[in-house]
Formats: C-alpha cells, structure tokens, sequence
C-alpha cells in the first residue's frame, strides 16, 4: 500500500473535532456532514473543515463569514462544572 493511501486511511479515522473559537464560530474538523433542517445535505466538496455561525448575523447561514467582528459577538466560552464539582 502507498504512503498516500495509508495517510487518507488515517485521517478517515481520527475523530471529528468541534472546536469553539473565543467570540467566533464554531470550528468542525474532521469527517463530517451538513445537513439542514429539511435533511438536505450542503455540498461541501470534500472539505474536511468548516465554521459554523454563532452570532447569528451571517449572510451565509449556515456558515461563518465573519459578521460576528463586526456586531460584536462575544461569548464567554468556559467549560461547565461537572455534578462531581458540585459535590465538593
């Protein structure tokens, strides 16, 4: 098997990562689809990374195109309190 088969078969396996950016969208990395509420797929051409709109603002919903630097987004992304820390 070549290199380049073996780096594909790869990347189709690693984990498909949702990354929030601090007062931005939400990042997708990984092998993933886009669908919308109606089940119709949005074609992606292969691509293996998108952003996705928080604000609320893009003209290009789903997807980020930068509104939110311009209506001042912000979000105070922390990651919540697990029911353990409560118990302390």
């Amino acid at each position: 098997m070549s290199a380049h088969r073996t780096a594909i078969s790869q990347e189709d396996t690693m984990p498909t990562v949702i990354k929030t950016v601090n007062n931005g969208p939400l990042r997708i990395k990984g092998a993933f689809r886009v669908v919308d509420h109606d089940g119709t797929t949005y074609d992606l051409d292969g691509r293996r990374t998108a952003s996705l709109c928080r604000c609320g603002h893009s003209s290009n919903k789903p997807f980020c195109d930068g509104t939110h630097n311009k209506v001042g987004f912000t979000t105070d992304d922390q990651k919540p309190a697990s029911p353990e820390d409560d118990q302390n």
